[in-house]
């Protein structure tokens, strides 16, 4: 196959180079726009948002099965963040929010009522 001397000669790199970025452009902005329209309710009640539904997404930044998780906001704001039906991590978390200085218990204990 001849190449004309008007066409542009790109290197292999350079069109590597731009696949990769079109495609975690893409992909960033797949995951944006799944987080923005996640499958969620929030309740809101003063400086604390109480989100339920599918949050692992958003909690898995801490650990890797993360059941919940309580972000806190320079400005006061705070954001508690359970999977549906999980009181025990509403529970959890809420003591995080009445006791910031709460540590979790070293020992493994829980405070389940099973």
């Amino acid at each position: 196959m001849a190449r004309s001397s008007l066409a542009p000669h790109v290197h292999f790199p350079e069109v590597m180079r731009r696949t990769v970025l079109i495609v975690t452009m893409v992909a960033l902005a797949v995951m944006v726009i799944g987080c923005a329209t996640a499958p969620f309710d929030g309740y809101k009640n003063g400086p604390v948002t109480l989100y339920v539904g599918e949050v692992r997404h958003i909690c898995a930044a801490g650990a890797l099965n993360n059941r919940g998780c309580t972000i806190r906001y320079p400005n006061g704001r705070i954001e508690v963040y359970c999977a549906r039906g999980d009181y025990e991590c509403i529970a959890h978390e809420l003591r995080h929010v009445a006791d910031p200085g709460w540590q979790h218990d070293l020992d493994g204990a829980t405070v389940s009522s099973r």
